[in-house]
């Protein structure tokens, strides 16, 4: 068995390293789906129905949004991965819980997702902050 530079077998591809999955084709929805999970698994022990609208708005600001940036940095990631964890961030907000069925959404999302200067809440668009993670390689 022929082993990468990275340690694990070329046959074991993806593989994770430095808790990125890694691999020398296009990675499949079963390689991105763990970070999904890791940041539904955050939802059930904040108790958001002991929360106000402000409450979950910072935890969806500077919680869940923090969460994708390790991985919005190092991969191209595909737009149903970023649909997925908007899903789970509006749901939060909005219901405090993994999804947001019906009408309970009040504003549409790309409002709140505007600056605070613009009339929105500050959270951030996780598209516009994948391009810019990944055109800052550039810079560098």
């Amino acid at each position: 068995m022929v082993e990468s530079s990275l340690g694990c077998p070329t046959e074991a591809f993806p593989c994770t390293y430095l808790g990125l999955p890694i691999s020398h084709k296009k990675l499949c929805k079963g390689d991105l789906l763990a970070w999904i999970e890791k940041i539904a698994d955050k939802l059930p022990g904040w108790k958001p129905f002991l929360l106000n609208l402000a409450g979950r708005a910072a935890l969806v600001r500077f919680v869940l949004s923090a969460i994708p940036v390790y991985i919005l940095i190092a991969i191209n990631i595909p737009k149903w991965f970023i649909k997925a964890i908007d899903k789970i961030r509006r749901g939060f907000f909005w219901k405090g819980r993994k999804e947001a069925i019906g009408g309970s959404c009040l504003v549409a999302w790309e409002k709140v997702q505007r600056p605070l200067d613009l009339g929105g809440l500050g959270i951030q668009n996780l598209q516009v902050m994948s391009w810019a993670l990944q055109i800052k390689w550039l810079w560098l």
